[in-house]
């Protein structure tokens, strides 16, 4: 069958992409799942003390003070356009590791942007790119649906929000699973988590991430300065959570997929540096 493949993408008749496989379920337990952290000051100090190296402080443009005081994990700034991250990022470049682009059909964002999703996207990757960072995309319900899997090959990581459904188990399984899979076909080292909010019980929330723990590698979470306690706690129930593979499998971090038989080229346009 591998014979096959590779002949049939010298002929011409399959895209790189066909030549991996279907993405790998994650068998990791929820406790090694990498946690991505709205941040504010009451949550600064805590943060240095318990994150883990590849856990992520999450911050707003007009957070962005808060940047120097993170001393631990990884530090991610949330950009609502292209053209704020364009002219924003010469000065912030130096203070992050991920460039954050939230997204949505709402006021908040540019017209430019929500007309021409792809493309806004294609643009904020030759920014990353530029700047040497990680690209994380957190798209709205809609555009995860309608524009997710063309979107997906030109970040490294991928937000699903959730949390307006969070109390319908049913309602997230049945858009985060199937969807997870088409973005992995189209982008098989993608980084997927679900975004979830502080409310309700912690118990119940960290159950919802236990149920998807096939399908994404971390957990982001939005917070509040009301629901600081709540993080808190929604963080430590996630960190000791008892793993519930099932007998007979190995639990583990989430592993890297398997290695692609040729390596795709993502097909992004590189112009001349911003």
């Amino acid at each position: 069958m591998q014979g096959l493949v590779i002949a049939l993408l010298l002929l011409g008749l399959m895209p790189p992409v066909g030549l991996y496989a279907a993405p790998l379920a994650r068998m990791g337990p929820v406790r090694a799942m990498w946690i991505d952290l709205g941040m504010g000051q009451p949550l600064v100090d805590w943060f240095n003390q318990t994150a883990r190296p590849d856990d992520i402080a999450r911050v707003d443009t007009w957070e962005a003070g808060m940047l120097d005081q993170i001393t631990a994990g990884r530090k991610l700034v949330v950009f609502k356009s292209v053209a704020d991250a364009e002219r924003l990022m010469p000065g912030l470049a130096d203070r992050l590791d991920i460039i954050g682009y939230n997204l949505e059909h709402g006021p908040a964002n540019a017209r430019e942007d929500i007309a021409d999703p792809v493309g806004s996207v294609q643009r904020m990757r030759q920014l990353a790119d530029h700047y040497g960072k990680q690209l994380a995309l957190g798209p709205d319900h809609q555009f995860a649906e309608s524009d997710g899997v063309a979107m997906a090959p030109y970040v490294d990581m991928f937000i699903l929000q959730v949390q307006r459904v969070q109390t319908d188990p049913a309602a997230v399984l049945n858009f985060v699973r199937p969807l997870v899979l088409e973005l992995r076909r189209a982008n098989p080292g993608l980084s997927v988590s679900v975004q979830v909010r502080t409310e309700g019980n912690v118990e119940a929330i960290v159950d919802l991430i236990d149920s998807l723990k096939e399908s994404i590698d971390g957990v982001s979470i939005l917070t509040s300065p009301e629901t600081v306690d709540v993080a808190k706690s929604l963080v430590r129930e996630l960190r000791t959570r008892a793993d519930t593979s099932a007998p007979g499998t190995t639990a583990s971090p989430a592993a890297a997929p398997p290695a692609p038989l040729a390596t795709p080229v993502r097909a992004v346009p590189q112009p001349a540096p911003p």
